[in-house]
């Protein structure tokens, strides 16, 4: 037949696995692609930033009060419609928005290629500022990011939860050390308001809905409403 065959004696195979050649390629080749991650998936403190589609960058990010700024990562385009309702409150200086398109990279089982060819990945590592890898110990660390804070803003669903989740597993992947600092925040939204005239109450799960049920025995003359979401919620809400 066509070609041919090369048999190994199992006396070689055996000497070569125990050279350490294997692992010393292994090694390289992670060393190469940790290197090129380094080099390709940093971020750098600038005020001004572009390229990066639908973020809201507060006007302080990237300055010398950048500690005090805050980027609130939302869960899709209706959710940072109520964000940016916000800053009509809170202001801009201090507080960005970047809305998330659906459930973010689980960076710890991805590839290398995967984390470098992901534009959310990247365009989150380059608004925050963050240098792939570098250990962020202190708050002079923190200093040195475009923005002090991460806040994530997502549904208090099971789609919300594991977004969320995705988004720890980002950071603590990563940056560990940053969960040991004040720098992951989450924003809380109510699933459930009753109202009764000026009177208004939230609730942030069923069960403490359910309890306030059997202590209140007029609460079915409060009005109830149900937010399936965040983009649930008004433009005044916010």
């Amino acid at each position: 037949s066509f070609g041919s065959k090369c048999n190994l004696p199992e006396k070689f195979i055996n000497s070569v696995s125990k050279s350490g050649i294997i692992e010393n390629v292994l090694s390289w080749a992670k060393f190469k692609a940790q290197t090129q991650l380094q080099k390709t998936c940093s971020g750098k403190k600038q005020n001004k930033l572009k390229g990066v589609p639908k973020l809201e960058d507060a006007n302080d990010a990237g300055t010398k009060n950048s500690l005090d700024c805050t980027l609130i990562l939302t869960e899709g385009d209706s959710a940072k419609s109520l964000a940016v309702s916000g800053l009509g409150v809170v202001g801009r200086d201090k507080y960005g928005v970047f809305p998330l398109r659906g459930k973010l990279l689980n960076v710890r089982e991805a590839t290398h290629k995967q984390i470098l060819e992901n534009a959310e990945i990247n365009n989150i590592i380059k608004i925050v500022g963050l240098q792939y890898k570098k250990k962020y110990e202190t708050m002079d660390d923190l200093r040195t990011l475009r923005y002090g804070r991460l806040m994530i803003m997502t549904d208090q669903d099971q789609d919300g939860s594991h977004i969320k989740g995705l988004i720890i597993n980002f950071i603590h992947t990563n940056w560990p050390s940053l969960l040991k600092l004040p720098f992951l925040e989450e924003f809380i939204t109510p699933i459930i308001k009753a109202s009764k005239g000026k009177e208004e109450i939230s609730f942030y799960s069923l069960p403490e809905f359910e309890e306030w049920k059997k202590e209140k025995d007029n609460w079915h003359t409060y009005k109830i409403k149900y937010y399936k979401g965040l983009g649930t919620s008004t433009s005044k809400e916010a």
